[in-house]
């Protein structure tokens, strides 16, 4: 089995301090890391692989250029890395499903992003399903929205367990959910 990693999943795993933000809410995620670790653990345990798209590789070395030949030598020495660029058979996926967008007379889909964000955020999926990925792992609401109405599967990171140490006991469960209410809206996504 293969998992689509997305720019700030990935970056959470590789970037010191990267955060993540609730797609809907914009909220910051709690254990955001925690939970992208236990999803790693679980993968390593099955042996699947994770998929980085190259467009994703290509926004987290953004992110730390003076440390993309370290980012490069990790992801080539692990095991559960692979990336997966967007070769004839994902072009090939990606124009069907444009051009039957456009021929609906709507090339965004819905989508309110740029064109440009649409057109990556479309090379993305079209990676998972060539790579036949059973999941991506997103919080973008543009990539959601795309898995959706393209039948593949887009779980956020807030969807993810959150390791059992760090849950709160049942009594004390609610007065963190207070602390999150009172807490203001993250403006520092991994997401670009």
């Amino acid at each position: 089995m293969s998992i689509v990693f997305d720019t700030t999943t990935l970056s959470l795993v590789l970037i010191p301090g990267a955060t993540a933000s609730n797609r809907t809410t914009k909220r910051q995620i709690k254990h955001a890391k925690e939970r992208v670790d236990l999803l790693i653990e679980t993968i390593a345990a099955n042996e699947d692989t994770i998929i980085i798209p190259a467009p994703v590789l290509s926004e987290v070395i953004v992110k730390i250029p003076d440390k993309a030949d370290e980012l490069l030598k990790k992801i080539k020495s692990s095991p559960w890395f692979r990336v997966e660029g967007f070769d004839a058979a994902a072009a090939v996926e990606l124009g069907l499903r444009t051009a039957k967008a456009m021929a609906a007379g709507d090339k965004r889909e819905g989508l309110q992003a740029d064109w440009t964000k649409v057109k990556f955020d479309r090379q993305i999926i079209a990676i998972a399903i060539v790579t036949a990925a059973s999941v991506v792992i997103s919080d973008d609401a543009d990539i959601a929205a795309i898995g959706e109405r393209w039948g593949v599967e887009v779980k956020s990171i807030e969807g993810l367990p959150i390791p059992s140490e760090l849950v709160p006991p049942p009594l004390l469960a609610p007065l963190e959910d207070e602390d999150d209410e009172n807490e203001p809206p993250s403006s520092g996504s991994a997401t670009p």
